[in-house]
């Protein structure tokens, strides 16, 4: 499971406790989900899909019926076209596996740019059609292969009163130990973890990719004892709540829920980590040309915004700024100031080496 993966899943996770809680009304809760495009099938994960219906996979978790009601209905309103989700996870390997043996039964999946082009070295995933979407609306996330339907950023986080400070400066003041005792948390999968390291060690934002992986690993190795590595979302937030942790590298989502729930918490926006979900279309779709027309309309801003407004994850249609209040934009990664000295993650570096870093990242972690 990729990063993007964990995060959708976790997006998920988030909008289920809010709804749970009675913050989150049942409208805004489906119309939410239908902008993650989350959801379980109707239908078993066999066959091919009718010819009228777009068939979308994700992770899953919900009623189709949610999905369905707030974003199926108007889809199949605008083309005549019905929308079926498969809540399977489009793992990279069930994707190899099914286009391997001319059996596919997806046409859309959420996944992300890294994992798009990990397919495509294959042939696994088709072209996006940009003669049907509208590439304007995401001019910056637009790929061969992929196209972004979401961002979520890593950000410096800190307690308050543990550190003595109101703000923090950049990632320098992660590793700098003496003057803010205690212990940090960083997620134990790389993307958006080393850069923020070597950031720390010096390097300029445009000078960091190719990642030099050595000077990020000398670096982290003599402050290993003093940082916790987290797996979840949920287990970044609850370090911060048991006061295990005075600072961390952790998604803005959760960030935000900490920041929320307890005014001592601060986020720092300068040099967050910017990571953007996508959408792709495995090789052979059984819609056809047809599935582009679900893509367009998925990229429209409104949708985002909803998304945005109950879970934080940020538009990567421009276009939704316009609808945004000052309130929206505080927590939103791709607005105003919170992009000051943003990196946005290499989907080409990641490519071509995440499996190779990340099994050496865990190594040196687990020494």
């Amino acid at each position: 499971m990729t990063m993007s993966n964990r995060f959708a899943k976790d997006s998920a996770e988030i909008l289920l406790q809010k709804f749970q809680a009675g913050h989150v009304d049942r409208r805004g809760f489906l119309t939410a989900l239908a902008a993650l495009g989350l959801g379980v099938t109707l239908r078993p994960s066999t066959g091919n899909a009718a010819e009228n219906e777009i068939v979308l996979c994700n992770w899953g978790g919900v009623a189709v019926d949610a999905f369905q009601e707030a974003f199926g209905g108007p889809f199949t309103a605008q083309t005549g076209m019905k929308l079926v989700i498969d809540g399977a996870g489009p793992a990279l390997g069930s994707v190899r596996t099914m286009v391997d043996s001319g059996n596919v039964i997806w046409d859309v999946m959420d996944n992300g740019l890294i994992d798009a082009r990990v397919l495509a070295t294959g042939n696994y995933v088709e072209p996006i059609d940009y003669s049907i979407v509208d590439k304007n609306k995401v001019p910056n996330f637009a790929q061969e292969f992929g196209v972004g339907n979401y961002a979520f950023a890593n950000v410096l986080f800190h307690n308050k009163k543990a550190t003595g400070a109101d703000t923090l400066t950049d990632w320098r003041d992660f590793f700098d130990f003496e003057k803010f005792p205690g212990k940090r948390t960083m997620c134990k999968w790389i993307q958006g973890q080393l850069e923020v390291v070597l950031l720390a060690d010096g390097v300029a934002p445009e000078n960091l990719y190719p990642l030099d992986v050595d000077r990020a690993f000398a670096k982290l190795q003599p402050h290993l004892d003093k940082i916790i590595f987290w797996e979840g979302g949920a287990q970044s937030q609850q370090l911060f709540r048991d006061g295990e942790v005075v600072m961390g590298n952790i998604w803005h989502t959760r960030a935000k829920l900490l920041v929320q729930e307890n005014s001592d918490y601060a986020i720092t926006w300068n040099q967050n980590t910017l990571l953007v979900s996508a959408w792709s279309v495995p090789k052979g779709n059984p819609a056809g040309k047809k599935v582009f027309e679900f893509i367009n309309s998925a990229l429209d801003p409104e949708p985002q915004i909803t998304l945005l407004r109950l879970m934080g994850n940020g538009p990567t249609n421009p276009a939704a700024e316009a609808l945004m209040t000052d309130e929206d934009r505080v927590f939103n990664p791709t607005s105003g100031t919170n992009t000051t000295g943003q990196v946005l993650v290499d989907p080409a570096w990641y490519a071509a080496h995440e499996a190779e870093v990340q099994n050496k990242f865990l190594d040196l972690i687990a020494t």
